[in-house]
Parts: C-alpha cells; sequence; structure tokens
C-alpha cells in the first residue's frame, strides 16, 4: 500500500479512508470493519467512493475495499469490480493500490474471482509508472498468465535501472514465474552484470534462490556479485543453485575464514578489529555446504557462533544440518526462553531437528499459533505452522485450532490454508475436501 492508505494498530481506518468518510459524514469510530454487522456500510461506502471524480475519495474507496477483503472471506464482486475500474482511474495511488490488492486475493484458497480483472491487468502491467505495472504483473504472474512475460521483458531489457514498484518488487514476480526460466535467463543475466551493486538488484537474487537449480546458468554472474555490496544476496542465490555453482566454493570458504571480505551492505569496507566478522559469513558458510555437500566450514562458523551466541539466521540454517549440529544444542536450548517469538519459534525448530526431542519443542510452537484464535497470522505463526507439519502427531493438539482456522469465514494469508492442511493430514485428521478452499477458482497457490 501507498503511504498513508493503511490503517495501523489502534487507528481504525488509514489516511485515505478518513477522507472518504469525512465527506459522508461518517464518524471513523462508528465504522470498525471488524466487526461483521460493519461491513455492509463499509461495502456502501466503499461503492459510493467508486463513483467519485475527486482522487482522495476514489482512493479512500481502495482502502475500504481493500481492509473488507483482506479480512473477509465473503465474496464481494462490487468490490472487485469497483477495483478493477480503478485500474484505468488517472490518480497513480488509487491504480497502483487497486493493482496491489487484486494480486493479493489470487490464490487457490481465495473466495473473491478476479478472472474479470485479466483484460485490464494486462493493460495495467504495461503502464508507464512501475508502481501500476508492478502489481499488475505480480497479479497476472500469481494467475499464470503468460501476459506478465511482456512486462518482465520490458524491465529486463533496461538492465541497468532495476525497476520502482513501491508495493512490490521484480523479484517477486520473477518467484512466480519459475516456469519460463529458459526464456527470462539471458535477461536476468543483464541485469546481474549492469545493476550488480544496485540494491534494486536484492529481490532479483532472492528469487533466483527460490528458483534453485534451475538458476544455474547465472553462476559465472552471482561469482562477479561477490564482489559487491550484494555479496551477501548472491551467497543465498549460489546456495539455493547448490552443486552447479560448486566453482565458488573456496571464495565462500575464504569469506567464512574471513581471509577475504567482500563490501558491506551500504558498499563500505569492514575493518576487522579482531573479533567482527562480515555480516554475511552465516550466508556464505551455510551456501558453501549446499555448493559441496561437506559441513565443516559451516560446521566450524557454527561453533564460533554457538561461542559468540547464536542468532535467528544461525538457528533457522543450523536446523537444516539436522542432527549434524547436534554439539550446538546446548547453545539452542536457552533459546526456547527468549523473550523474541521469532527467536523462540527458531530456536524450537533447531532443537527438535538437531534432537528429536518433541517434549520442549511442541509447546513452544503451540503457543506461536495462538494468533490464529484472533485472525491473525504472523511470520513466528506462520513458521510454527509449517514446523507442525514436519513433526506430525506429537503437535496434533493444534487440530482443532487448525480446523476452525480453515473453516472461518475472516481472512488469513494464502500460506495458511495449504500449511494448516498439511498440518492435519500429517496428524491424520480427515477433513472435507472443500473445508479452507475457494469457492471459485481464481488462480494458483502463492504467497501474498
Amino acid at each position: 500500500m501507498t503511504p498513508g492508505t493503511g490503517a495501523g494498530p489502534g487507528t481504525p481506518h488509514g489516511f485515505w479512508a478518513r477522507k472518504l468518510l469525512a465527506d459522508a459524514g461518517v464518524d471513523p469510530d462508528d465504522l470498525r470493519l471488524y466487526v461483521p454487522a460493519h461491513v455492509d456500510r463499509g461495502v456502501a461506502l466503499a461503492m459510493v467512493g467508486f463513483e467519485s471524480k475527486r482522487p482522495e475519495l476514489v482512493e479512500g474507496a481502495v482502502s475500504i475495499a481493500s481492509d473488507i477483503l483482506r479480512r473477509w472471506r465473503t465474496p464481494r464482486p462490487e468490490l472487485v469490480a469497483g477495483l478493477v475500474r480503478c485500474l484505468e482511474f488517472d490518480h497513480l495511488y488509487a491504480r497502483s493500490d487497486a493493482a496491489m490488492m487484486l494480486a493479493r486475493l489470487v490464490s487457490a484458497d481465495s473466495t473473491q474471482d478476479i478472472t474479470s480483472a485479466v483484460p485490464t491487468l494486462i493493460v495495467a502491467a504495461n503502464n508507464s509508472h512501475d508502481q501500476v505495472a508492478g502489481p499488475a504483473a505480480l497479479a497476472l504472474a500469481r494467475l499464470d498468465r503468460p501476459e506478465a512475460l511482456d512486462a518482465v521483458h520490458r524491465w529486463l531489457a533496461s538492465s541497468s535501472r532495476p525497476p520502482y514498484f513501491q508495493v512490490t518488487s521484480l523479484g517477486q514476480v520473477l518467484q512466480q514465474l519459475v516456469g519460463h526460466a529458459d526464456e527470462l535467463l539471458p535477461g536476468i543475466r543483464r541485469m546481474l552484470v549492469d545493476s550488480a551493486d544496485n540494491e534494486g538488484l536484492r529481490s532479483v537474487l532472492a528469487a533466483l534462490s527460490a528458483w534453485g537449480p534451475v538458476a544455474s546458468a547465472t553462476v559465472p554472474e552471482l561469482v562477479s556479485a561477490l564482489t559487491t555490496r550484494n555479496a551477501r544476496w548472491a551467497c543465498d542465490a549460489l546456495g539455493g543453485i547448490g552443486a552447479a555453482a560448486a566453482p565458488a566454493a573456496d571464495i565462500l570458504s575464504s569469506f567464512v575464514r574471513g581471509v577475504r571480505q567482500p563490501p558491506r551492505h551500504d558498499g563500505s569496507a569492514l575493518v576487522s578489529n579482531g573479533r567482527r566478522r562480515w555480516h554475511g559469513a552465516q550466508n556464505a558458510a551455510w551456501a558453501h555446504w549446499r555448493l559441496t555437500g561437506d559441513a565443516s566450514v559451516f560446521l566450524t562458523f557454527l561453533e564460533d557462533a554457538a561461542s559468540r551466541g547464536l542468532v535467528n539466521a544461525d538457528l533457522g540454517r543450523l536446523a537444516e544440518l539436522g542432527p549434524q549440529a547436534t554439539r550446538y544444542a546446548a547453545a539452542v536450548r536457552p533459546l526456547l526462553r527468549s523473550p523474541g517469538p521469532w527467536t523462540r519459534v527458531q530456536a524450537a525448530y533447531a532443537w527438535w531437528r538437531t534432537t528429536g526431542d518433541t517434549d520442549a519443542t511442541v509447546p513452544v510452537l503451540l503457543a506461536a499459533l495462538e494468533p490464529l484464535k484472533w485472525s491473525d497470522a504472523d511470520e513466528p505463526c506462520l513458521a510454527a505452522l509449517r514446523y507442525v507439519a514436519q513433526i506430525g502427531t506429537p503437535a496434533s493438539t493444534a487440530a482443532p485450532l487448525l480446523e476452525a482456522t480453515l473453516s472461518s469465514d475472516r481472512c488469513f494469508p494464502a500460506d495458511v490454508y495449504p500449511a494448516a492442511r498439511a498440518a492435519l493430514a500429517a496428524f491424520g485428521t480427515v477433513l472435507s475436501p472443500q473445508v479452507g478452499r475457494s469457492a471459485v477458482p481464481s488462480g494458483r497457490t502463492t504467497q501474498v
């Protein structure tokens, strides 16, 4: 969302929604869209705003419609139609926010049908403003529409200037287009050269990491990127590719050992004082293991990290080693009581992966699922949901909460639905095929 459109904690409405409510003479405190009885009135106000010629009122309608569609699963074709009309409005923020909301509605579990938006999204994806074209292309990519490729090719052709999307990124679009990798890789390789030191390249590097071995053609360019301030993201991309990136192994090892130092993420040089290391050493150590299959460099890094105190990123990748990292379990155990929920969840997963002990792990993960009771799902909650699916039966006390989540009319992030079904399947719970699924197909399962 553009600045001022979203409602923050304790604020019933964002800036533009308040403009619309003020024009309609409605006290913002009298319209609370998280209350079912207020939703129809919100829909009516949004529809009035969609018909206005005043940009601030149209943007207010987009804000209110988006708030309703993010909260509730009841099909609202009139709001979807209003957002589609906004794609042709001359107000940049309204077009951008409407396109982003339509992109968010695309998932296998969405109850909103946006197929009618496709022709307008195709036009919007070729808009001269990246803020509009970016989210429109993301929506098309999530719908698995080949028309998304036209916009991506245009951005890759201007490889020295990664596009500025504001509300999404080129990397998010690329992640959805892995099936078209062969066609896109030549342009991506040019961008890796032309924008090697540009921060805007980081989302593209994240997409290549997600693509994995499919992106192996980019290894020469990624090795070159190890000399830039994007080196940490290049390490992740090389690690995602795996064995095909083996030519980078020696460089990665030298980063971990401190023999070589790439630039910091801001481009400055790291001045060693005997205690500090490159901020991306963990990424390099993990990538070295992924490239070579030899965990020794990674384990040496973890030994030093454990002596200093493990951090979130260490925990997540330590868990990937499983029993190979058992010697560091003693450093993980105290973090199960960390004040930070993300650290607790990552520590619980690392503890289970390294020791196989569920007695200490499951209570931490079940506590992290509590936000589902209030129709919320933060990052620790989503991670815990994935982890209980891996643990299976010992975490089956979460089943009633997950069943209630799938049958709720409240909206959750798109990743919640397939993860909850996977967990219930691991618990041995038999679900109706339609529980938590879309009433109208609107695309394939995606992240939002």
